[in-house]
């Protein structure tokens, strides 16, 4: 029989071999990290969470020069890092905020809105490997796990979209989704990956310090913080701190190439109006050919296939958004097969020309509160869309009333809506020394959103022969005042 220094022995034995079996050591950064999954698991995980960026957000794919830009530069890092073996994607997502983000197993994306905002492929360059070093360093994965648990209590957007497929960007933000939150640890490491990353690639290293000098200058002049900076510390300090360990000053002069400028000429700029905009309370979405009354009053938001309307109490919620049914009675019959909500009065008809099953519904919320509501799918161009509205059942009576009209209101879009184009990055040559004041003068955007285009102060005053970039207007359809 073992003596008791023997039995813990044999216990610390044990204990060690498993610690060994469940750790793997980090490729990037030399640490030993627990419970990871393996790599075919990692980029399983990325390929799924892929097709629900791409659902919600939609790649861009305008400009052929720029996305083989953003592929080339980002296949470039990707064969400096630690984890050249990934099926590296990289991508621009068709999304006006200034952002960029990465999924495990090597999906990088950046979105059209931070392209309008760098100046240099060195600047690309920064973003792209400070986006891959989380990939490379595992970061993405540990959030991606954490972020799951969140999903499981989303409320109201699981009971409208039950697997969060049509949500979108939207959605996903106010049901704290968006993206993925890094701890500064994991950010610093990022930072310290990605000079090595530009570096093997021959760029510019004091890229980055410019980048960060522009987050900070987005986030102290726009009127609404880019969500990039939402999930970064303050970048500031990161520019501090990265300056410091290139022994570079922290502010550095902005470098307009030509060549990068050049390829993002055309580049949609803001909200793009083909992916739906407002006439009055008529939401007109070009693209996917409807429009639709929204009750007086309330705020709206929209995103590429969805659009929310919320009533002046914020207590009620409208939402029209696509399903994957086969038929409207198919919808209906699923939408009632959990038996979470109890169903009222039905009708079928149409709507707009098209067929319609509709039906009133009521349910309990998680806290015990009534919630009534109406729900109709309606057959619109061989694809099926809902459109569901909720609130509470005291004084819903007046509120449906109100949403009938918004619901019986769908049509197919008035052609006069439908010729629309956003505004667009226009590259011009300097034919003498301006200031971004004066070229704001004949531009669509101020002067402090031009300057922060350009990377410059609004004072500046910019020699003959720069490379600027400026923004043309909108074009709109003959009904769209």
């Amino acid at each position: 029989m073992p003596t008791s220094g023997e039995a813990r022995w044999r216990r610390r034995a044990v204990l060690a071999v498993f610690l060994v079996a469940a750790c793997s050591r980090n490729p990037a950064t030399g640490r030993l990290q627990f419970g990871l999954p393996t790599d075919e698991e990692e980029i399983e995980i990325g390929r799924e969470n892929d097709a629900k960026v791409r659902a919600a957000l939609g790649i861009y794919d305008e400009l052929p020069a720029a996305t083989a830009m953003v592929d080339g530069i980002g296949k470039r890092i990707a064969k400096s890092s630690e984890r050249a073996e990934l099926p590296w994607s990289f991508q621009i997502l068709d999304e006006p905020a200034v952002n960029a983000f990465a999924l495990p197993g090597g999906w990088v994306y950046v979105t059209r809105g931070l392209l309008a905002h760098l100046d240099s492929d060195d600047e690309l360059a920064a973003v792209l490997a400070h986006e891959s070093a989380h990939v490379a360093a595992r970061h993405s994965v540990v959030q991606m796990r954490k972020r799951e648990s969140a999903r499981r209590s989303v409320g109201l957007f699981r009971i409208i979209d039950p697997n969060l497929q049509h949500v979108g960007g939207l959605a996903a933000q106010a049901a704290g989704l968006s993206l993925l939150r890094y701890s500064r640890e994991d950010e610093h490491e990022a930072d310290d990956l990605s000079i090595r990353y530009v570096r093997a690639g021959g760029w510019d290293a004091k890229a980055i310090v410019r980048v960060f000098a522009l987050l900070r200058d987005l986030q102290q002049h726009m009127p609404k913080p880019p969500p990039w900076l939402s999930t970064h510390p303050d970048p500031a300090e990161r520019r501090d701190r990265t300056a410091a360990k290139l022994g570079v000053a922290a502010e550095q002069p902005s470098v307009a190439e030509e060549g990068y400028l050049r390829a993002i000429e055309g580049l949609a700029f803001g909200d793009d109006p083909r992916d739906g905009f407002l006439v009055g309370t008529t939401f007109v979405q070009p693209r996917q050919g409807f429009q639709i009354d929204l009750p007086g009053g309330w705020k709206s938001l929209h995103d590429k296939a969805s659009v929310f309307a919320m009533s002046p109490d914020q207590r009620a919620l409208f939402v029209l958004l696509p399903s994957d049914a086969r038929s409207p009675e198919e919808a209906l019959r699923d939408f009632f097969s959990d038996g979470a909500m109890s169903p009222g009065s039905r009708w079928d008809g149409k709507v707009g020309g098209f067929p319609v099953a509709s039906s009133a519904f009521g349910l309990t919320d998680d806290e015990g509160n009534a919630l009534s509501g109406l729900v109709a799918f309606v057959a619109f161009d061989r694809r099926v869309l809902a459109m569901v509205a909720m609130g509470p059942a005291d004084g819903w009576a007046a509120r449906a009333e109100v949403l009938s009209r918004s619901f019986g209101s769908f049509a197919r879009i008035d052609d006069r809506l439908r010729d629309v184009q956003p505004m667009r990055v226009r590259v011009q040559v300097l034919d003498r020394a301006t200031t971004i004041a004066e070229l704001a003068e004949d531009s669509v955007l101020d002067a402090r959103t031009l300057a922060l285009v350009n990377q410059v102060e609004v004072g500046e005053t910019l020699a003959q022969g720069r490379v600027v970039k400026i923004v043309a207007p909108a074009v709109l359809g003959a009904g769209a005042k």
